[in-house]
């Protein structure tokens, strides 16, 4: 299914991944085409390649570390030119996201048609432009500088938390809808891609039900300057050779957001409603944290996540009630399994497997 993408210039050793969330497959569709095709700085598309996998509605973006870099670079310098940038930019992002929250007020549980489904995204395209520029600033700013602006680009972030929840549950009331003339389940609606909502919304046509099954399970989307493509079933383990590399399994290597240290059993909370068995003093190892997290954070004994950056909802919460958290290690989710013993080092950055 990979139509005429050629696999081998995705097979680079500098993947990175940026988030982990619950976003299904239309959202994803969505988010990949941006990232190459349309978020632009000074004129610029920085992210030129982005991969996105998708497993029973658990989902998580991979970009290149050059990509990413260059992007980091260049809104650094921004604001290293003029420091009232960072101002700007946060009010930006908090410009935007009354705007797309004002929208999904307003259409959330209606229906709607081709137009305004194009209005929401376009809407929230203006919205990730300035959640990208906050977010990523952060990571390339000079150490003194970044102390001196972190307060505003929290501030701003913490603001704009909700829209990618409120994003979610927009598509899926959106998604409902489409079942109660289509047939479709929710699920098998949100398997849909970008292009295939747009020939739905235009004509009624729809891909087999047996398709949107098979993807549902387990699909990689890839996303290059010119194009998309995915991949399904067995196929899609070719695609995560691609990006993990993690070689050795008992050290686990991250950025700091907070130092200290703690043992304890490992609890993978990929859902935060399916957390029954997380107890007191238990180390919570997840893709990234989301407001659901906090209950289970405040139980922990540290944290560890696959991605995030300085303001990510980790590293923030983690400042603020002093707990040791390491993000961004990429791998943990995978190389962990619930109930290892470990050794969280958040001073240096590194999770110790001390029992299997």
């Amino acid at each position: 299914m990979l139509n005429n993408m050629n696999i081998k210039e995705f097979e680079q050793s500098d993947w990175i991944q940026v988030w982990a969330g619950e976003w299904r497959i239309l959202s994803c569709s969505h988010w990949g085409d941006q990232y190459t095709k349309e978020i632009k700085f000074g004129g610029r598309i920085f992210l030129k390649q982005a991969i996105l996998f998708v497993k029973e509605g658990k989902s998580a973006c991979w970009w290149r570390q050059q990509d990413r870099d260059a992007l980091g670079n260049y809104l650094s310098d921004e604001v290293r030119k003029d420091n009232h940038r960072a101002v700007e930019v946060c009010k930006a992002l908090k410009k935007e996201t009354k705007g797309i929250l004002k929208f999904i007020n307003r259409y959330q549980g209606k229906e709607i048609g081709l137009e305004k489904y194009k209005e929401y995204w376009d809407r929230l395209l203006k919205y990730y432009v300035s959640h990208i520029n906050v977010k990523y600033v952060v990571d390339y700013l000079p150490p003194e500088l970044l102390e001196k602006l972190l307060s505003h680009f929290e501030e701003a972030r913490v603001y704009a938390e909700p829209v990618f929840k409120r994003t979610e549950e927009f598509l899926t009331a959106f998604a409902i809808n489409i079942g109660r003339k289509s047939g479709l389940p929710v699920e098998l609606t949100l398997s849909l891609t970008k292009n295939e909502m747009y020939r739905y919304l235009d004509s009624g046509t729809l891909p087999t039900k047996e398709m949107l099954e098979e993807r549902n399970k387990d699909v990689a989307l890839l996303f290059n300057m010119k194009t998309s493509a995915f991949v399904v079933g067995i196929e899609v383990k070719t695609i995560e050779s691609v990006v993990f590399k993690q070689t050795d399994d008992s050290i686990i290597k991250g950025t700091t957001a907070y130092k200290g240290k703690a043992i304890g059993r490992v609890r993978i909370i990929l859902d935060p409603a399916k957390a029954d068995h997380f107890t007191d003093g238990d180390i919570l190892v997840t893709g990234m944290t989301r407001p659901e997290y906090l209950s289970i954070i405040k139980k922990c004994a540290a944290f560890v996540t696959d991605a995030g950056g300085i303001l990510s909802h980790a590293a923030i919460v983690a400042r603020e009630l002093k707990k040791p958290c390491i993000i961004g290690t990429q791998v943990a989710t995978k190389v962990l399994k619930d109930g290892d013993l470990v050794e969280v080092d958040a001073d240096n950055g590194i999770v110790k497997i001390i029992k299997k």
